[in-house]
């Protein structure tokens, strides 16, 4: 999704409080505003009719400067045309030749340069996916420079020693023009360079410009709107090197920072089950702080001060396997949280989590056994509801299936049992612990919600699946 302008990100407020299963629409809202103020001026016109208007015209309402892209522009090419004025063509040549070369190459020496980092003490993960590359480049551009610069004194040398006066004068007003020229388009060169960041980072900083992002995020989102209004971005869109669903993932985390009533739909999407079951995982979800943080829609600076979010963005291991389990599923997962329906694992019905369904159970209990007495369904009530209260399953996509006990809202869940699960044509086999395997069929009632019976030590169970 390297788009010329960014797609509406599916994050919004939700209005109203309606229980879980009925969540309410979800408000779209694009990934930053690119509508005009009713009082912001007309581009170009401004009647000077003061100090005041006067600096009306460069100053938006939010004392940001406008046209900020073209004063960059005019910069880069005024700077860059007056060094290359002074340092001649052939430097100016190979500075071209080294930012051009230094483009394609960072990417591809990448790898090689990332070795470095551990040296320079930088773990994080950030650090991780465009550091490199910028090192690359600084490095092969250096590379030209200095060869351009070594060729210039050979060059200056000549004409100022080995030619007579007249000679050395004409050439050195050609060569101080030429080099001009030249420059311009060095200039136009380290623009874009300056530009893509911002048409990076505006992306992602637009919607948290307002609430607590990091400083200046006001100034990228106003410039990436700057970029979009004068066509600008889409020279960027066409040499963006971020991948498609790193702009995806964003889109994401505004969705669920957005509406709260969706986060309790993540932890039950079926690759995460298992990415649920690790400590840092769980340390994220009972930290009050970080909830509370959730619950207010904290700033982004607010989530990466959080050390166990810093911790978890610095163990390369965990968000390695967090990456490998959303990466291929991204569209997925977000027409998951947005509709409640995955259309790449609804159709394996057993993935999930299962509750165990009390009174259904014990209504197969007492079908089972009709001819029970008094004693014998007091006796019962002691010693079976209690095992099998707050029992849940969790089938999970490397096909495991795990038994544990709820003993408590909010406490952590105990294993009681481990096992696998497997497809047996129509209906599903489910082998835990020392049990024998048994086939259980999943079947929807009429309300569309999903149970299967599942027996052990001469029992049944009746499990419903969360939804």
């Amino acid at each position: 999704m390297n788009p010329t302008l960014p797609p509406p990100s599916p994050c919004g407020k939700v209005s109203g409080t309606r229980p879980f299963g009925a969540l309410p629409a979800i408000v779209p809202i694009s990934a930053f505003s690119l509508r005009r103020r009713p009082d912001e001026r007309l581009a170009g016109f401004c009647p000077p009719r003061g100090t005041g208007e006067i600096w009306a015209c460069f100053l938006d309402g939010g004392g940001y400067l406008c046209h900020m892209v073209w004063i960059i522009l005019l910069l880069c090419l005024g700077l860059a045309g007056l060094s290359a004025y002074h340092r001649g063509p052939i430097c100016a040549g190979f500075s071209l030749m080294g930012l051009l070369i230094g483009l394609l190459l960072a990417r591809p020496l990448s790898p090689l340069t990332g070795r470095l980092l551990p040296l320079l003490d930088l773990q994080n993960p950030l650090w991780q996916f465009f550091l490199p590359g910028v090192i690359a480049f600084v490095a092969v551009l250096v590379v030209f420079k200095m060869a351009g610069n070594y060729l210039h004194q050979r060059v200056s040398l000549h004409f100022k020693y080995q030619k007579d006066e007249h000679l050395y004068f004409r050439w050195e007003r050609l060569y101080a023009r030429l080099g001009f020229c030249v420059g311009l388009l060095n200039g136009a060169v380290y623009f874009f360079i300056l530009m893509m960041p911002v048409y990076i980072g505006g992306y992602f900083l637009s919607e948290a410009g307002a609430v607590g992002a990091p400083g200046g995020a006001g100034f990228v989102t106003n410039l990436r709107s700057e970029l979009h209004d004068s066509n600008l971005d889409r020279v960027l869109a066409a040499h963006d090197p971020v991948p498609a669903e790193i702009y995806q993932a964003g889109d994401i985390i505004d969705l669920v920072l957005h509406n709260p009533p969706v986060q309790p739909r993540l932890a039950l999407y079926p690759p995460f089950l298992t990415l649920g079951r690790q400590k840092e995982i769980q340390d994220l979800a009972n930290d009050a702080q970080l909830q509370k943080m959730v619950q207010s829609q904290a700033g982004i600076r607010d989530f990466l001060d959080n050390p166990k979010v810093q911790a978890l963005l610095t163990n390369s291991a965990v968000t390695g396997q967090i990456w490998s389990l959303i990466g291929p599923n991204l569209p997925d997962l977000q027409e998951y949280l947005i509709t409640g329906k995955s259309p790449k694992f609804d159709p394996e019905k057993i993935l999930g989590v299962w509750d165990l369904d009390l009174r259904a159970t014990w209504a197969e209990e007492r079908k089972a056994n009709p001819n029970m007495t008094a004693r014998q369904v007091a006796g019962l009530r002691v010693t079976f509801l209690p095992v099998v209260r707050d029992l849940r399953l969790t089938a999970t996509t490397d096909n495991q299936m795990i038994l544990e006990r709820w003993s408590a809202k909010g406490a952590q869940p105990t294993d009681a049992n481990l096992g696998t699960w497997k497809n047996a044509g129509d209906n599903y086999e489910i082998a835990l612990g020392r049990n024998p395997p048994d086939t259980v069929a999943v079947t929807a009632g009429d309300d569309g919600a999903l149970s299967l019976r599942l027996h052990g030590r001469g029992h049944l169970c009746v499990f419903n699946k969360e939804m």
